[in-house]
């Protein structure tokens, strides 16, 4: 049975941001920032690894209020926010990404679509409305519109919960993504073997950082495989049953601190 590291032989500390790290009224308290400024006393890099697009990541390093790496897009890109540069790691195959919304939208006419190219986003109007948000286009079709840059694909279907419309749409993947979810009213496709994992595993082999000197921190099932990946994976209380499952070990939610609490713990407080 293994046994949570002690924070001298850990090197990087990767964690999702939204349901994870922020916490009450989705902000970061000051007890869990004091705790993210000392992990450099301890020369540990801490990351943000997020499925949000780096247009929504802007905010992230002021939040956590110290230096923070980001990879974004469930690992298909790296943000630098000083630079405001986007690094692509991973898209979809065109062809690919057409058939699948085509075999999706056969098979459910009501499925609405958008996607995520590079540092582009376009929705189909009834994604926006089955998604809850602000109706600002009338796209009716995405399918055309798609392009070379297309690295993540979103499909909602009316009246199914994210774990009900990825047990829906799996069957017609057939390999040509990788499906997940992070608790929002759609799922998501990626890339074939891109998720979290994918871009954690990129920058510790830029970093020269091996596996079990990472801790990684999360909540959804587009967390799993990063917490897979760590040498120690960590579910805060309020993670979805499957991330729970794919951890090694289990902390306080994160509207208690729990990425701060554990990691205090480790540094001896």
């Amino acid at each position: 049975m293994r046994s949570r590291p002690l924070l001298q032989n850990v090197a990087l500390v990767a964690t999702d941001f939204d349901g994870t790290l922020l916490g009450v009224n989705r902000e970061i308290s000051d007890a869990t920032s004091e705790v993210l400024r000392r992990l450099g006393d301890f020369d540990v890099e801490f990351v943000v690894v997020t499925g949000r697009p780096p247009r929504y990541c802007h905010s992230i390093p002021d939040q956590t209020g110290i230096p923070t790496t980001l990879i974004c897009a469930n690992g298909a890109v790296a943000y630098d926010s000083l630079t405001g540069v986007t690094t692509q790691f991973a898209t979809l195959d065109l062809s690919d990404a057409r058939a699948l919304l085509e075999a999706i939208r056969k098979a459910h006419p009501d499925a609405g679509f958008c996607a995520e190219m590079g540092d582009s986003f376009l929705a189909e109007r009834r994604w926006l409305e089955q998604a809850g948000r602000p109706v600002d286009a009338d796209v009716t079709d995405l399918i055309p519109l798609l392009d070379e840059r297309v690295h993540k694909l979103l499909v909602n279907l009316p009246d199914l919960s994210p774990d009900e419309t990825m047990a829906v749409v799996d069957p017609l993947i057939r390999g040509r993504a990788n499906v997940m979810h992070a608790g929002l009213p759609f799922v998501e496709l990626m890339p074939p073997g891109v998720d979290k994992a994918f871009g954690l595993k990129r920058l510790c082999e830029e970093r020269r950082i091996e596996p079990h000197q990472v801790v990684a921190f999360g909540d959804m099932p587009n967390d799993n495989a990063m917490l897979e990946f760590a040498g120690w994976g960590v579910a805060v209380g309020n993670a979805h049953p499957d991330t729970q499952n794919a951890a090694d070990e289990v902390t306080w939610a994160n509207v208690e601190d729990g990425v701060a609490r554990l990691l205090a713990e480790m540094m001896g407080a």
